[in-house]
């Protein structure tokens, strides 16, 4: 026998999100559309397992995409497969994000305790620092938008 099915609302509520965020991942293709029952959604239980994983995933920094691309088919080996891949890139992004911060918080704390009576002096007397801890920019090159 079919459980019932739940509102959109209990949906939502049951997985910890709002119901737009439910609306969404819907249209993004993250979880299988609710039926309509008298001219009202109704959404399955087992949507409550699909946010859980989606929440469980953004959690971890993951984008949509690469959501998707996990939750996609083919089930078992190959998505432990796609899992194992996504999770090493992100991985290797962190340690990026960690130097980045670690030379961030170097460079923080040497400007503070400078002898520089100002911050545009500090900048010139940081910049060789600033230079060696992001080559390409603290951003990953200029990244700054003009005033």
């Amino acid at each position: 026998q079919a459980k019932p099915l739940l509102s959109i609302g209990d949906v939502a509520a049951r997985a910890g999100v709002r119901t737009s965020t439910l609306r969404y991942y819907e249209q993004e293709g993250l979880i299988t559309p609710e039926e309509r029952v008298g001219g009202r959604r109704r959404g399955r239980r087992d949507a409550i397992e699909q946010l859980t994983v989606i929440r469980f995933c953004r959690a971890l920094g993951f984008s949509l995409a690469e959501i998707r691309a996990m939750l996609a088919p083919p089930r078992g080996k190959a998505q432990k497969q796609r899992w194992r891949e996504l999770v090493d890139g992100k991985l290797a992004e962190l340690v990026g994000v960690i130097a980045a911060a670690e030379a961030m918080a170097a460079i923080l704390r040497t400007s503070r305790d400078c002898a520089c009576v100002d911050v545009r002096e500090c900048a010139v007397r940081c910049s060789p620092l600033m230079a060696a801890a992001f080559p390409a920019g603290p951003r990953g090159g200029d990244g700054e938008r003009p005033d």
